[in-house]
């Protein structure tokens, strides 16, 4: 699994395929797939706070 640095290089980036096959991450794989975008990367630290911020959401 190859991982993406971003310019800085400070923080290491994802796919939305490489998280979903992740067994470190403790999420819901249903969560994760409404959430992440294909095209985009992610790091560990904005997928934690995406969830964070869909399980605390408002329900209307």
């Amino acid at each position: 699994m190859s991982k993406k640095k971003n310019s800085e290089g400070s923080k290491t980036l994802f796919t939305k395929e490489q998280i979903l096959r992740s067994k470190n991450i403790n999420y819901a794989k249903d969560i994760l797939n409404i959430l992440l975008e294909e095209e985009k990367t992610y790091s560990l630290a904005e997928v934690d706070d995406l969830v964070k911020k869909f399980k605390e959401r408002k329900v209307k």
